[in-house]
């Protein structure tokens, strides 16, 4: 066999398998980035000190859309209801319970 051609095979096989170690890096890497956000969204939720039916019923209103979250200057998290408007128009807002925390009958009719 042609030297040239021996050595561009074995120099195709070299970079082959050095594209398998770095995906596989890749992969293992990516993993580990996941872990890691994971762990700064659980920081950041037990960091607002709801009680487990609080935080369950948060949880059960970010899947559905119902509420925002966004970042403060400081690093926290803030969390608003999405249909509630920027300004209390009326009176009968005033009185509602802050995102997170809910009334007893609120809390019954999630549950059904």
């Amino acid at each position: 066999m042609n030297m040239k051609l021996k050595k561009l095979l074995n120099d195709i096989q070299k970079t082959e398998d050095k594209i398998a170690e770095l995906q596989e890096h890749l992969k293992r890497q990516n993993i580990l980035r996941q872990q890691m956000e994971d762990i700064e969204i659980v920081k950041s939720f037990r960091s607002m000190k709801l009680d487990s039916r609080s935080l369950l019923v948060l949880l059960d209103r970010i899947q559905k859309g119902t509420v925002t979250i966004q970042m403060d200057e400081d690093g926290g998290i803030t969390v608003e209801d999405a249909k509630a408007p920027q300004k209390k128009e009326n009176n009968a807002e005033a009185h509602r319970p802050p995102v997170g925390q809910m009334t007893e009958r609120e809390v019954l009719d999630d549950e059904e």
